[in-house]
């Protein structure tokens, strides 16, 4: 009879091991798939955004002569980064490039407005240009905002995955479930500076004595030859 309820009690802690196993499997699949459905959110507004710079680009070049150079560097950096902190910081830079891009019609706009003689139904195009790249522009500033929504619940989910990967009982599923690495940019670490070392003062040479001297100054001083004798 002892033998019967030992055996029991073990089956039902093997049961019950085996059930906890079994739930927290379940808890870290369902984690890592909401953050790869959160990925997949983010990855197709950053693919979104990167498709219409290009047509923002050749919209302004046909209003000004500037530099473009600035915002096709960061697109392309964009597009190459990988998905992570390098992709957050490429992101991030792309849209420093939009927003100063967008100021430039405006600078030629009140640049030519005291020096604009022409008839108002002449400048029909300009306006319609003008009207185009601020619709791009609101366009790139929504996508701006959505990618912006995106990592931020793609990166909540990765910390509650991460989370539930420090378990204890997460530790037998380390090598099915792996990290994720968050969209946001890597925190700058500041580097303390070193004082650098002080230069140890050259020894100063010590006086001889007078004896020393003397000897010195016979030792160096030319000796001097008798006349010759022919």
């Amino acid at each position: 009879m002892v033998w019967f309820i030992v055996g029991a009690c073990v089956l039902a802690l093997v049961v019950l091991a085996l059930a906890l196993t079994l739930l927290r499997f379940n808890q870290l699949s369902m984690a890592r798939s909401l953050c790869d459905e959160a990925k997949r959110q983010l990855l197709v507004e950053l693919r979104g955004r990167h498709a219409l710079v290009p047509a923002y680009i050749g919209t302004l070049q046909q209003v000004t002569t500037h530099d473009l150079s600035s915002v096709e560097l960061a697109l392309a950096s964009a597009e190459r980064a990988p998905f992570g902190r390098r992709g957050a910081a490429a992101e991030r830079a792309l849209t420093r490039a939009i927003d100063a891009a967008a100021q430039i019609p405006g600078q030629i706009s009140g640049r030519t407005a005291a020096t604009d003689s022409t008839p108002v139904m002449q400048t029909d195009p300009r306006e319609e240009l003008d009207t185009t790249i601020a619709l791009l522009h609101g366009q790139l500033n929504v996508l701006t905002e959505r990618i912006r929504s995106g990592a931020r619940i793609y990166n909540t989910n990765v910390d509650l995955y991460h989370r539930q990967r420090e378990r204890a009982l997460s530790r037998l599923f380390q090598n099915v479930f792996r990290a994720r690495e968050p969209f946001t940019e890597a925190s700058a670490e500041e580097s303390q500076e070193q004082p650098a070392p002080q230069e140890q003062p050259a020894p100063q040479e010590q006086p001889g004595s007078p004896e020393q001297s003397a000897a010195q100054g016979q030792s160096g001083a030319p000796e001097r030859s008798g006349p010759d004798r022919s």
